[in-house]
């Protein structure tokens, strides 16, 4: 094996190094973030339907008053931005 295709060859096997090590620290920032996810959206899992359901009338009532103080704005009098 001459010199050059020796060099390419190392060349290629540590850019492969390299890449493997960066993909891995993503891969543990990525279980690191999925697993704060889960801790945080644990407490969903103890809901009831009934308890989603006054969930989502809930969420509607506050997205419908947002909207509804969004066009009284005096600055846009005709719901324009």
């Amino acid at each position: 094996m001459n010199a050059g295709v020796w060099s390419w060859l190392r060349c290629r096997v540590t850019e492969a190094w390299n890449r493997n090590l960066r993909h891995r620290e993503l891969y543990r920032q990525l279980d690191h973030m999925r697993a704060d996810l889960k801790a945080r959206t644990a407490w969903m899992d103890e809901l009831t339907e009934e308890d989603f359901a006054e969930m989502l009338r809930g969420l509607t009532e506050c997205i419908n008053a947002m909207q509804a103080a969004d066009n009284d704005d005096p600055d846009h009098p005709d719901g324009t931005r």
